[in-house]
């Protein structure tokens, strides 16, 4: 049975249908699907007259403030997981570069794709063993800055995911969406670029960042 305190009522801008208790019947409300506000209507003759619109919604054609919040949500989750799997992937390659060694037999095994990213000089006739070793030795300690900063960038990442799930710190959310993308080692930054980017977009499209809307009378 339907509730005898309530009207069901169409929002002019966006079809929504809403469900507004009588006693706001003639007041100013907001739509909880689009957030355009508009009068609501009057019973007069036993019929309810037509709501007035009073404002349309910021973004008509953008997506919907319950499907932009979920949006959010999921973005968030997954710079999050990204963020974690890189801090803890990049802090175990740290751990190789706190050895004895200083991080040089781990840089060996990958000297040719360091090579390949132009980061060492090609080896040069004769003792290849013996240029590998040399490379290796002049690079690991350059190098070694490179996994506390992923380090940095992931743990960035996963606090602008919690911003985004929580919908507050906007700045925040939006360095995490551009340091997950940025976190080039071991290839974190191709989901993290796309779930940054997914991030983004909603972080644009969202007007109502950092603050809760809900269906309520207008002062």
């Amino acid at each position: 049975m339907p509730d005898p305190t309530t009207e069901v009522i169409a929002c002019p801008a966006c079809r929504h249908t809403v469900r507004v208790p009588t006693d706001w019947l003639g007041q100013t409300v907001q739509c909880p699907e689009c957030e355009a506000t508009f009068t609501a209507p009057v019973r007069a003759d036993g019929r309810l007259t037509e709501p007035v619109l009073i404002q349309a919604p910021a973004r008509a054609r953008g997506p919907s403030p319950k499907r932009n919040r979920l949006t959010l949500k999921f973005a968030g989750v997954g710079l999050v997981l990204v963020g974690l799997v890189s801090f803890v992937a990049n802090g175990m390659v740290l751990t190789k570069f706190l050895g004895p060694d200083g991080g040089k037999e781990w840089l060996k095994e990958r000297l040719e794709g360091v090579r390949a990213m132009g980061l060492a000089p090609p080896p040069a006739d004769g003792d290849t063993e013996a240029e590998d070793d040399r490379a290796a030795a002049e690079l690991a300690p350059k190098l070694r800055w490179v996994w506390p900063a992923a380090m940095a960038l992931a743990v960035l990442s996963a606090a602008g995911g919690v911003c985004l799930v929580r919908r507050r710190g906007y700045r925040l959310a939006q360095l995490g969406c551009a340091a997950a993308a940025l976190n080039v080692p071991h290839l974190c930054c191709v989901p993290g670029a796309v779930f940054g980017f997914w991030g983004m977009l909603a972080l644009l499209g969202d007007d109502g960042f950092g603050r809760q809307s809900e269906s309520s009378p207008q002062a």
